[in-house]
């Protein structure tokens, strides 16, 4: 019997609508599958980049930590595209820029650059009368009261808006503009890089106290032990390979050989300045710079597998803050070609200067970690009465349970014997003034 002259068409047609479904499918599985795979990147540079990406989704660079980052790139932008005006911040000194003294030569600029300026200024004035006005909105009807009854002069709602231009000039970017521009930059900015390094220091002083914490539950032969231990790492941080001073030829040279895998003669700053930077527009910024500085921090830290990531991004953030330091003269965060190979011809940039790393440094003081420890020894269990700072009532102190098991001293340790089991502890009532001057301490590793 013939089954194929008694089976429909229809059949057939089916048959193959759902091959040709399939093969689209698989073709489709195989594009996606092709474009979603992740590119074999060996390159430490470039892990690196993707690490800085991902810890800020949210953000393009440091700039965007301001609120009127966006405004400040684009000013920035607007300016070095005239060449007499870029000609102008590449011989200013550093404090001719963070004062504003530069915008003394805005008249040199050219009409179609004013032109773009005071249209990027109008954009931002807009900007701020929906900020400004969603402030308000979001204002119960209580507080919009109290705000025109302190401010019937309209004087309070000057201090209310933004001061990083000049409101009263609503249509044209003048001089006085591009003066608060920076002027207010340059305080935010450096605000930004205290606050990390005070976060930093705030991080040292609370693993310190908990290291010291865990020491007071041992008895004293094991405290002796592990303290022992603690000086022999901390010795052992601070004899590392030597470091090149962030920012000179010898340690780009290093990196153009080691990182780069390209011949050390051939070395020439431009075209490193071109390889390093990654996304092409012409500009080095802040996590291009922190790639180029990991090969350094890595000489600190590759002697201990079980260094603190914490410190060496630190490490990383404090050499990069010195290269721009030295290197960018316009203060916005970012390195142009020119001012690169300025910096490396300049006398910072010099090797013989070194570089300290935060292990040769002291992080914070004896009074700084008492005053932190005063704060949490009322609502902490971790550390003995008896080693706390005496309290100023003679109300008994709650011990800890696992405290209580351990035998109570005879008698209070001296001053001495105390500091033997567990050194640089400060001891001291709260009612007891030092006339001592800040005294720098050992940090944990």
């Amino acid at each position: 019997m013939n089954w194929s002259k008694e089976l429909p068409v229809q059949f057939f047609s089916i048959e193959l609508l759902i091959m040709k479904l399939i093969i689209n499918l698989l073709c489709f599985f195989i594009i996606i599958i092709t474009i979603g795979a992740p590119p074999v990147a060996d390159n430490r540079r470039n892990e690196k980049l993707q690490a800085a990406s991902n810890n800020n989704q949210n953000q393009d660079d440091v700039l965007d930590d301001l609120e009127y980052g966006r405004y400040l790139k684009e000013v920035v932008d607007i300016l070095e595209s005239d060449p007499a005006f870029k000609d102008k911040i590449q011989r200013a000194s550093v404090d001719d820029i963070k004062s504003g003294n530069i915008a003394e030569h805005l008249s040199l600029v050219q009409h179609h650059v004013r032109s773009k300026l005071d249209e990027a200024k109008q954009r931002e004035m807009s900007r701020l009368r929906d900020l400004v006005g969603q402030k308000f909105r979001n204002m119960n009807e209580k507080q919009r009261q109290a705000f025109a009854r302190a401010d019937p002069n309209g004087r309070r709602m000057q201090e209310f808006l933004p001061q990083h231009l000049d409101h009263k000039n609503w249509e044209t970017f003048g001089q006085d503009d591009l003066e608060r521009l920076i002027r207010h930059a340059s305080k935010d900015l450096d605000e930004l890089d205290r606050k990390r390094e005070e976060e930093f220091k705030q991080y040292e002083i609370r693993k310190e106290y908990e290291r010291r914490a865990k020491l007071a539950k041992l008895n004293i032969d094991e405290r002796k032990r592990l303290e022992q231990l603690h000086r022999a790492t901390l010795e052992k941080k601070k004899k590392h390979r030597p470091v090149n001073h962030p920012g000179s030829v010898d340690q780009m040279e290093e990196v153009w050989e080691k990182v780069d895998k390209l011949e050390a003669d051939q070395f020439k700053p431009k075209a490193f300045f071109k390889l390093h930077d990654v996304n092409s527009d012409g500009l080095i910024d802040e996590d291009e710079l922190d790639a180029i500085m990991v090969k350094e921090a890595d000489k600190i830290y590759e002697a201990t597998p079980d260094a603190d990531p914490v410190e060496r991004e630190e490490e990383i953030d404090r050499m990069r803050e010195h290269v721009m330091k030295e290197f960018d003269k316009n203060n916005d965060r970012m390195l142009t070609l020119d001012e690169f190979e300025h910096g490396l011809k300049g006398t910072g940039a010099k090797n013989d200067q070194g570089w300290k790393s935060i292990e040769d440094n002291d992080v914070f003081s004896d009074q700084e970690f008492q005053r932190f420890s005063e704060k949490m020894a009322p609502v902490s269990t971790s550390i003995p009465h008896y080693q706390t700072p005496s309290p100023a009532s003679n109300q008994q102190e709650h011990v800890p349970p696992e405290v209580a098991v351990q035998p109570p001293p005879a008698a209070p340790p001296a001053n001495n014997q105390q500091q033997q089991v567990l050194p640089n502890m400060p001891v001291q009532s709260q009612n007891q003034t030092s006339s001592q001057p800040p005294k720098l301490m050992p940090r944990s590793p």
